[in-house]
């Protein structure tokens, strides 16, 4: 006869082994499609919940123009985070749960510089567009493209008309890399969202027209109407929602609701 001990820890033996395949068994994969303006947030929380829930995440960034784009043209996807309006139609579309609709955080565009250059006093327009002509080259992403601070900046420029002067040094980015041309020295001043800039090492980021309401964009999240994990993916997008997620989010820049 087997002493206690030993049947015991059989047992508990045998209760883990049923729980990691149970564990395994109920483990999803999850297809988030994001702004890249979240993926500094994305890179630092993503990794806690698939630890703590036991989900695997492939996350694929881009401007939420074009991952909209993708969309629309049938890309699938479990969890969504564009801006309000893009998720709005694609609730209308029948291709988002309106249930599962939530706003994550709210961020406008800064401008970054090298850390060690002196900080310029761009307190008003006048004294904005002095420090953007003497700026000896400026990158961005594509406006075409859709990105939120390559449009805006385009559109803030042009309203003070120096829009041209700026084009001649401008060189564009891959979307939320404007400020890592500057961290290499390739340019003197990168354009983005703050959480795009904060992140960036040897980069200090200045917050550009913070008076101006027009300046921030909204992201909202949302889960798939046809996802085959809507367990899994309104997990991950209540985890989005975390104070723990919410603080990561203020670090990099933006504000959380």
């Amino acid at each position: 006869m087997l002493h206690k001990s030993v049947l015991t820890a059989a047992a508990l033996a045998a209760s883990g082994i049923v729980s990691f395949f149970a564990g395994a068994a109920n483990a999803a994969e999850i297809k988030l499609l994001s702004t890249v303006a979240l993926k500094s947030v994305m890179e630092l929380v993503l990794p806690d919940f698939e630890r703590t829930s036991g989900h695997k995440i492939t996350a694929l960034y881009g401007t939420a123009a074009s991952l909209k784009k993708r969309i629309d043209e049938g890309e699938l996807f479990d969890v969504a985070v564009l801006n309000p309006a893009q998720i709005d139609d694609l609730i209308k579309q029948g291709k988002a749960a309106t249930a599962a609709r939530a706003d994550l955080s709210r961020a406008g565009p800064g401008l970054g510089i090298r850390a060690d250059a002196s900080k310029p006093d761009i307190s008003t327009d006048e004294k904005l567009k002095a420090f953007l002509l003497g700026v000896k080259s400026i990158s961005h992403g594509d406006p075409a493209a859709g990105g939120f601070s390559a449009v805006y900046f385009v559109k803030m420029s042009t309203a003070m008309g120096i829009a041209e002067a700026l084009k001649s040094k401008t060189t564009y980015s891959k979307p939320g890399e404007g400020a890592t041309l500057v961290s290499n020295g390739e340019v003197a001043l990168g354009v983005g969202m703050m959480s795009e800039v904060v992140p960036v090492a040897g980069v200090q980021a200045l917050p550009l027209k913070t008076d101006d309401p027009a300046s921030f964009s909204v992201h909202t999240g949302a889960i798939a109407a046809g996802t085959k994990d809507a367990d899994a993916a309104r997990a991950l997008l209540a985890f989005l929602q975390s104070p723990k997620a919410k603080d990561v989010i203020k670090s990099q820049g933006m504000v959380a609701p």
